[in-house]
């Protein structure tokens, strides 16, 4: 008989949290930086996706109760949900920062300065075909005015970040909150939900040396050199 002293348990933790991101599955996308993922909106072309968000969301709260760390970083959008807060369309600049700049314009500057004729709808492509998503109702027959573009980017990033994968973030959170109470959770930010989660990443010596302040040493002294 084998003694679990903590090594087969984060082998097993370590090995799902790869598999969970791999490609076959469909399951999660990773954002322009490769660095984080988020569900994705096409994961239906796996016909068991929903049981595997709800799979997924139990083994990242397993994790957390057993105080084991993931090497798995979601969007902030994703953590936000799982504290029960709305993202914001900051949160798209992880996601997209392309697509950010674009709406930080459509924010900044008049539409007709720009140059821009927008409705209150988004395209869908998906699976070689493409669609009209309204974000209101008849939307795609609603103008976009400098009055209302605060709206319009507020619905267009929440079809991205919520709607276009209610169905995913909802079998997630299932899987999620069978194993984690939100009541524990709620004191905690986006950012500190992804610290207890994946632990911190990898730290950068050098950024770390230029922003240190020194109590009663200075940055010449031996000491500090001996830190270093």
């Amino acid at each position: 008989e084998g003694v679990d002293a903590g090594g087969l348990s984060r082998e097993f933790f370590a090995i799902l949290a790869k598999e969970m991101f791999n490609p076959n599955y469909a399951l999660f996308m990773s954002t322009e930086d490769g660095c984080t993922f988020q569900p994705n909106p096409n994961s239906s072309i796996n016909p068991d996706d929903l049981r595997y968000f709800r799979f997924v969301g139990r083994i990242v709260g397993k994790a957390v109760v057993d105080g084991f760390l993931l090497d798995a970083h979601f969007t902030r959008s994703l953590y936000k949900h799982m504290l029960g807060v709305k993202p914001t369309h900051h949160d798209m600049q992880a996601i997209d920062p392309d697509y950010y700049k674009n709406l930080q314009m459509i924010l900044e500057h008049n539409l007709e300065d720009i140059g821009l004729e927008l409705t209150f709808s988004t395209e869908d492509h998906s699976f070689g075909r493409s669609r009209t998503i309204d974000l209101i109702p008849d939307g795609r027959n609603t103008i976009v005015t400098d009055e209302t573009k605060s709206r319009y980017v507020d619905l267009v990033c929440q079809h991205r970040m919520t709607s276009a994968i209610e169905k995913q973030i909802t079998a997630f959170l299932e899987g999620w909150n069978e194993m984690v109470d939100p009541d524990l959770i709620s004191i905690f930010s986006a950012k500190e939900l992804e610290l207890l989660i994946s632990g911190m990443p990898d730290i950068d010596i050098h950024d770390l040396k230029n922003n240190t302040e020194y109590n009663g040493y200075r940055p010449a002294d031996k000491e500090t050199g001996w830190f270093w």
